[in-house]
C-alpha cells in the first residue's frame, strides 16, 4: 500500500462542531507488563501497523489490533547497553516522508546516562534484523560533570531528526540531581537511516546554547513532528515559566550557509500557574487518591507544513464552569514566520470539563486542518480515562470523545500517584480524515476492592467526518 495524505488534503467546509467519534476497533496496547508507573503511553500508526510503547516495552499491532509479536524490553533492543540499566521514557513518531518508524528511549546506570534511537523501515516490522540502532551517551557535553538524559523527545523534519533531553546532575543521587540545561541532538537522516554508516555524524546544542531569550535555563524543549510540505526547518518549542507567569519560546533549528544554527524568540505569554493534582474516583475522608497532573513543561509539539502553522500544548490551572478550578489543556497556534522575530500566536484555546482534570495532552491535525487533543481525564465521580478533544479550523471552542474509561481507582504507592508523562496521537497516513491515539485507563488488579495498581495502554482511531 502507498501512503496517501501524508501531504495533507484539501479542508472542508466545517460547518461548526461536529461530534468526534472513536471507530472500532478499539484494543488494548502493551500491557502494565513490569508493574511500574507511570504508564508513558506512546506509538504512531505506520501504513499497516500501529509500533505501540509504555513505560519499558514495545510492541506491533496490526490495524485489527493483533500483536506481531509478544512485547519487547526496550533495553533489550541495544545491544551496547551494559547489563542492569534502568531503561525509561519511551517516544514513537512515524515518519511519512521517508516511511520509517523511530523509537526512543533513555537509560541508566547509577554512574551513565545513554539515549538509543531505534529505526525501523516501513515493511520490516517482522524483521529485526532490518532495525538498526543508533546508541549514544546520554551525556553529550564533556568536561562539565556527569549527566543524566531525561525525558526525551522527538522530531523531523524532511531530512533531519531532533532528539532533546533535559539535563540533570549526576553528582547526587541518580534521578535527583539539581537540572543543568536542555540538550539538543540532531541528525541528518540520510546517515541515520543507512544503517551502514558506522559513525552517524551529530550536531548538539546545550548549556548557554539551550538558554531562554531572557537568559534563563530553558526546560523541556519540544522539537515537532512534521507532516506535510517538505520542511528542512526544524521547530521546537518550550514554556519559560517564572513563577506567575509563562512566556511561549519558539526555537528554530536550520542551516545558514551551510553551517547549522539554532534561534529562537520570545512570543510572548501572560499569567499563568501549575495545575492542581487531579481527582479520582473513589476518594473519600482522608485518603490521598490525587495524580500528578503535570509541571507546565510541554508535551508535544506539531507542525503542519501544509498549513504553515505549528501547534503546541499541555496542562495548565485554570477554570471551567465556574466552580472549583482545574487541570486543564492548553494549546497554541503558531504562524513561524521567516524572520523568526515576527513570528506570533494565532490561535489558542482550552480543553476540558468542568469538575474534571485533564492533564498530559498530545497534539496533532488531520488532514482537513482540523486540531486533535489526546489526553487523560478523571474527576470524583470518574476514574482517569483515555480523551480525545477535536477543534474545527479558526474555532477555539472543543468537543470531545471517551475513548476508554477506568474501571477503578488507581493507586500504585502513597502519595500523588504518577499517571503518565504524555499521550500520543498522530494522522493516519492512508486516511488524513483519521487520528490514531494513544493513551492508558487503570485496569483491575484482581486482589479485590477499590483501588488498582495496574494501568493498561489504550490504541484507538478517531474520526469527525
Amino acid at each position: 500500500a502507498t501512503p496517501v495524505g501524508s501531504q495533507g488534503s484539501p479542508s472542508r467546509q466545517s460547518g461548526g462542531i461536529l461530534a468526534p467519534t472513536v471507530v472500532p476497533p478499539t484494543f488494548d496496547g502493551v500491557p502494565d507488563l513490569a508493574t511500574v508507573s507511570p504508564a508513558d503511553p506512546t506509538g504512531a500508526l505506520g501504513v499497516t501497523h500501529h509500533l505501540a510503547a509504555v513505560n519499558v516495552h514495545m510492541a506491533f499491532y496490526d490495524r485489527a489490533g493483533l500483536e506481531l509479536d509478544p512485547p519487547r524490553r526496550l533495553r533489550s533492543l541495544d545491544d551496547a547497553l551494559p547489563a542492569g540499566v534502568d531503561d525509561f521514557d519511551p517516544k514513537v513518531v512515524y515518519d511519512p516522508y521517508r516511511q520509517h518508524f523511530l523509537l526512543a528511549f533513555a537509560s541508566a546506570s547509577s554512574t551513565k546516562s545513554f539515549l538509543s534511537l531505534v529505526v525501523i523501515p516501513e515493511g520490516s516490522e517482522a524483521v529485526t534484523a532490518d532495525w538498526c540502532v543508533l546508541h549514544l551517551s546520554g551525556d553529550q557535553v564533556r568536561n562539565n560533570g556527569k549527566q543524566l538524559a531525561d525525558y526525551p523527545m522527538i522530531g523531523f523534519t524532511a531530512n533531519r531528526v531532533t532528539l532533546t533531553t533535559n539535563q540533570f546532575d549526576y553528582s547526587d543521587a541518580p534521578l535527583t540531581g539539581g537540572f543543568q540545561y536542555a540538550q539538543i541532538v540532531s541528525f541528518r537522516k540520510s546517515d541515520l537511516y543507512d544503517c551502514s554508516v558506522p559513525v552517524v555524524p551529530i550536531k548538539v546544542f546545550s548549556r548557554s546554547q539551550t538558554r531562554d531569550p531572557d537568559g534563563s535555563r530553558a526546560f523541556t524543549i519540544v522539537p515537532t513532528v512534521s507532516i506535510g510540505g517538505a520542511s528542512t526547518t526544524q521547530y521546537m518549542t518550550s514554556l519559560d515559566f517564572n513563577g506567575s507567569t509563562g512566556k511561549l519560546i519558539l526555537w528554530r533549528l536550520m542551516p545558514v550557509n551551510g553551517v547549522l544554527k539554532l534561534t529562537r524568540v520570545s512570543l510572548g505569554g501572560g499569567g499563568m500557574a501549575y495545575p492542581p493534582w487531579g481527582r479520582q474516583c473513589g476518594n473519600t475522608s482522608g485518603l490521598n487518591s490525587k495524580w500528578d497532573t503535570g509541571d507546565l513543561r510541554l508535551t508535544a509539539s506539531f507542525l503542519d507544513g501544509g498549513l504553515g502553522r505549528l501547534y503546541t500544548t499541555t496542562a495548565i490551572r485554570g477554570n471551567i464552569g465556574g466552580g472549583a478550578v482545574e487541570s486543564v489543556v492548553r494549546w497554541w497556534e503558531v504562524d513561524p514566520a521567516s524572520t523568526l522575530a515576527n513570528s506570533r500566536v494565532t490561535r489558542r484555546g482550552l480543553v476540558g470539563a468542568a469538575g474534571r482534570d485533564a492533564a498530559w495532552p498530545s497534539i496533532a491535525t488531520d488532514g482537513d486542518g482540523k486540531l486533535w487533543v489526546n489526553y487523560a481525564r478523571a474527576g470524583v465521580p470518574e476514574c482517569l480515562a483515555a480523551y480525545a478533544g477535536v477543534i474545527q479550523p479558526s474555532a477555539t471552542g472543543s468537543s470531545s470523545v471517551l475513548i476508554q474509561p477506568g474501571s477503578n481507582r488507581y493507586e500504585y504507592g502513597p502519595g500523588v500517584e504518577r499517571w503518565g508523562d504524555y499521550t500520543a496521537i498522530t494522522r493516519d497516513p492512508l486516511d488524513p480524515t483519521a487520528m490514531a491515539a494513544y493513551g492508558a485507563y487503570p485496569t483491575d488488579d484482581g486482589v479485590g476492592g477499590p483501588p488498582t495498581e495496574l494501568w493498561q495502554q489504550v490504541i484507538a482511531i478517531l474520526t469527525d467526518v
